[in-house]
């Protein structure tokens, strides 16, 4: 297992061997900032490629082999373009861009760079796409999360939730119908902020996996409520619940038999199965327990789901379960002064260990 820590020598790649924590070699860059996306680390069939923030570098991205060595700067995005912001990384280890918009580019802008090109690629994106984040690939086509509409001052007034099929060889961009009648609710659930509208909105950070997508949703002016989707575009069925302000999800995968996750700030794993009602499995509890800490004061930090395994960065260790909290395992410590800042994972959508 592979993660990318920080301590006051900077960024390194490691591995979790025997129960300790092996620093291998330095990752250029600095991890501190966002990029969006919590998948930051993505080892695809060509290498890894990790999401960071290297310095006069116009898109944060580092590419190199699997085992994270030669890891070198992406090109630039030419200044003129403006700014962008990662949007994920395919199974061939393409990487994606979006240009920001700004008044003088009022229409959406989409990058591509296939792993070894030396220079990203113009894609036309429709006026009316609202393009998020990397979702799912196969060959040369990335899925992609986002919304259509959104043109006024306030998009989710007008946008609705959607997905996309990015042709990253033909540079061609399609919407991929979603379920008729939008999201149902839980019955249960209160939905406790009742302004909130999940047929409208845009779909950001999931997964893609055999036609069902689960991804999160963010509401109102500072985006504090959040809401989960899952839908199966093959079944026609669509699901959506409301997490609590701040509850935030860390990590989202679908797996071979169609079942999405999606694990949370506060230690709640959610499980909608083929597009079906989001059904709740709180684990703080049982977290705390196996680290001998309180649950009240336990501190989660980066998640993900690999390979069917839920791994967890919390109060000072790195801990591996199922996905109903089963066989729940230490599987490092590593000192105070040392922070997970992500787990080495697959590609969005990929179902494999990374």
């Amino acid at each position: 297992m592979s993660v990318l820590v920080t301590d006051t020598t900077g960024v390194s790649y490691a591995e979790i061997r025997a129960g300790e924590l092996h620093r291998l070699r330095p990752v250029p860059g600095d991890m501190r900032r966002g990029v969006g996306t919590n998948r930051r680390a993505v080892r695809h069939r060509r290498g890894l490629t990790v999401l960071t923030a290297v310095p006069e570098t116009n898109v944060p991205v580092v590419n190199g082999a699997a085992d994270a060595s030669a890891l070198s700067p992406a090109p630039k995005v030419p200044r003129d373009k403006g700014d962008a912001d990662v949007a994920g990384v395919t199974a061939e280890g393409t990487v994606l861009a979006f240009g920001r918009r700004s008044a003088n580019r009022p229409s959406p802008a989409l990058y591509a760079l296939p792993w070894g090109a030396d220079a990203w690629r113009d894609i036309e994106v429709p006026a009316d796409f609202r393009l998020s984040f990397v979702a799912g690939s196969a060959g040369d086509t990335a899925y992609v999360t986002g919304g259509v509409g959104g043109a006024s001052a306030d998009p989710n007034a007008d946008e609705r939730p959607a997905l996309f099929a990015v042709d990253t060889s033909r540079g061609t961009v399609t919407e991929l119908p979603l379920p008729d009648g939008g999201p149902a609710r839980r019955r249960r659930d209160r939905w406790r902020l009742s302004s909130i509208d999940p047929t409208v909105g845009r779909l950001e950070d999931g997964a893609f996996h055999d036609d069902v997508i689960v991804a999160c949703a963010s509401y109102g002016e500072a985006f504090e409520h959040e809401v989960l989707h899952a839908a199966d575009r093959g079944r026609g069925t669509w699901s959506a619940v409301q997490l609590q302000v701040g509850e935030g999800a860390l990590a989202q995968y679908v797996d071979a038999h169609r079942t999405g996750y999606a694990f949370t700030g506060f230690g709640n794993l959610w499980v909608s199965r083929a597009g079906g009602p989001w059904e709740r499995t709180a684990l703080r509890e049982r977290l705390a327990e196996l680290l001998g800490a309180s649950a009240r004061e336990l501190r989660a930090g980066p998640a993900a789901l690999v390979d069917g395994r839920l791994l967890l960065a919390a109060d000072g260790a790195v801990v591996s379960c199922a996905p109903d909290g089963g066989d729940p395992r230490v599987l490092c410590s590593y000192d105070e002064g040392t922070e997970i800042r992500c787990f080495v994972e697959p590609p969005a959508g990929g179902v494999g260990d990374a």
